[in-house]
């Protein structure tokens, strides 16, 4: 299954861990699975960074929740921490 960086966090904040990793095929798209299922390349997804993500992306408005959508993991990960930090 594949779908966005804020949908796996979706996911995972309602069902708990699991694993994902980018799409090879799929630019912007992520594969996800429950935890244990693959090992290589995959990496870990949990609820706290889950929530953390999702929680920023509902305060935003909704012409900000489009540009958030479009953005790398990585950048939404930083961003989201900073935020979460007080920075």
């Amino acid at each position: 299954m594949t779908m966005t960086f804020l949908e796996c966090c979706e996911t995972v904040r309602d069902k708990g861990l699991h694993m994902i990793r980018p799409c090879e095929k799929l630019p912007g798209q992520y594969e996800i699975c429950t935890p244990f299922e693959h090992e290589e390349g995959w990496i870990w997804l949990d609820t706290v960074t889950a929530n953390v993500v999702c929680q920023v992306y509902e305060a935003l408005s909704p012409d900000k929740r489009e540009k958030f959508r479009r953005l790398p993991a990585g950048v939404i990960l930083d961003l989201c921490w900073k935020v979460a930090d007080g920075l």
